[in-house]
């Protein structure tokens, strides 16, 4: 998914050395405008039904909020980094099982949803 490559091209570029402020933050946007997400929102957005239109949107905002945290605080161990990791972990799960439903998809649920279940994150 371009959110997944959106979240693992921000972290990299924010732990780059060598950055000036001025040029993680450019890193940072490069890396989430290449992961082509707004591309795939965009699309989604006149395919998808309006809940799933919703749950991807929330997914945007949380990785809007992973984006200006690594802007200010270029770490993926600080607390507020974690926080935001989980609730973006816990959007996704909750979008992937969405869309999974829409598409009438029966079996076992996504193998990979269960990664991003765990203990509510913390404030």
């Amino acid at each position: 998914m371009a959110s997944s490559r959106a979240h693992a091209q921000m972290r990299a570029s924010a732990l780059k050395d060598g950055l000036t402020d001025r040029g993680r933050f450019g890193a940072i946007h490069e890396a989430i405008d290449s992961s082509q997400l707004w591309q795939y929102r965009q699309a989604l957005s006149l395919t998808a039904p309006s809940h799933i239109v919703a749950l991807a949107s929330e997914v945007t905002r949380a990785l809007e909020a992973i984006r200006d945290q690594l802007i200010d605080v270029p770490s993926i161990t600080e607390d507020r980094f974690l926080h935001l990791r989980a609730v973006y972990w816990l959007k996704n799960a909750d979008l992937r099982e969405a869309m999974r439903l829409d598409l009438g998809m029966s079996g076992p649920p996504d193998p990979e949803v269960g990664n991003y279940r765990g203990p509510a994150p913390l404030r």
